[in-house]
């Protein structure tokens, strides 16, 4: 119900209420909410074998370099975002340049994260030939 004056307008103070309350509403209608983004795609080299790690552990971007006799050398950080350690293993395969596994793959390996913390997953080729790699990361079972 609004007041009136005599004249049969409504109150400057109801107008401000109004305008306001009308501005609040329009700022709450801002489109649809944006699904969660998969925060692996920039290394398409990297799969977390398990749904249940989304959102427990974040991996940095790959430091790869050629050491010794041209070997390919991987460095992959990856954090814990819990405040409990993480028990992880992984497993890597060393590529051509045509995308074809070189060496076969590797056994698993063990990756225990405090909470909190990084740590690195790190496998170096036993050629030269090897130009990329893949890396599979899971719970340890």
């Amino acid at each position: 119900m609004q007041l009136k004056h005599k004249s049969g307008r409504a109150k400057p103070r109801t107008l401000c209420a109004t305008a306001a309350m009308f501005c609040l509403l329009l700022a709450g209608c801002q489109g649809p909410v944006v699904p969660y983004a998969d925060s692996l795609s920039p290394y398409p080299q990297i799969h977390l074998t398990s749904y249940g790690l989304q959102g427990k552990i974040v991996v940095k971007e790959p430091i790869v370099s050629r050491v010794g006799g041209g070997q390919l050398d991987v460095v992959v950080p990856v954090r814990n975002l819990t405040d409990h350690t993480l028990y992880l293993q992984y497993q890597y395969a060393f590529l051509d340049s045509r995308g074809v596994m070189i060496e076969g793959r590797s056994g698993w390996m063990d990756l225990r994260l405090p909470p909190y913390a990084i740590a690195q997953a790190h496998f170096t080729s036993m050629t030269a030939a090897a130009a990329n790699f893949d890396l599979d990361i899971s719970r340890l079972h």
